[in-house]
């Protein structure tokens, strides 16, 4: 799940060059004939079991680390599909990139698509207290920076107000 704005960002987005590239994880249920593309491709593509879960060779050292770190993060789980567990599991490790990031790195709609997919990934049974407090102190975060700028806005619109009230004063004065 990308969102639209993240897709095209000039500075962090995937468009390169007016084109986007995807990559998709196909499975195969029944091989016709061969090619040499094909056994190439499936050995970048081979996945392995870290906890129960299917992942990609590059993301197995993180998966592992997260379960370390946070050892009954399935212990609600009860997902038996091995698709719908993949796909829990990929939002979840977003939800922790995004989060790796400075919270003003963090834009108001990944923030606001960090929560939805907390709901989400929540509701699927993983057990993510520890993820929710970061999300909240990212938002406490973003909310106390909002305050600062929409302070700052008030404190304009008082000088601005005051320079009216002048202005209007000279105008008596001098009709």
């Amino acid at each position: 799940m990308v969102p639209l704005t993240k897709l095209l960002d000039k500075n962090g987005g995937f468009m390169v060059n007016g084109e986007v590239k995807i990559v998709a994880e196909v499975g195969v249920l029944e091989v016709v004939g061969k090619s040499d593309v094909l056994e190439e491709t499936s050995l970048v593509m081979e996945s392995m079991y870290v906890n129960g879960f299917q992942v990609l060779p590059s993301q197995v050292e993180f998966v592992k680390s997260l379960f370390e770190k946070h050892p009954d993060i399935e212990s609600k789980l009860h997902l038996k599909n091995p698709h719908m567990r993949i796909t829990y599991l990929n939002s979840l490790l977003t939800l922790t990139e995004i989060l790796s990031q400075s919270p003003e790195n963090i834009s108001n709609d990944d923030l606001a698509n960090a929560y939805s997919t907390l709901s989400y990934v929540t509701k699927a049974g993983f057990k993510l207290d520890w993820l929710e407090k970061d999300l909240k102190d990212v938002g406490e975060t973003r909310i106390q920076e909002i305050e600062e700028e929409l302070k700052d806005i008030k404190q304009k619109c008082v000088e601005m107000k005051h320079k009216c009230v002048d202005m209007e004063a000279l105008l008596e004065f001098l009709l």
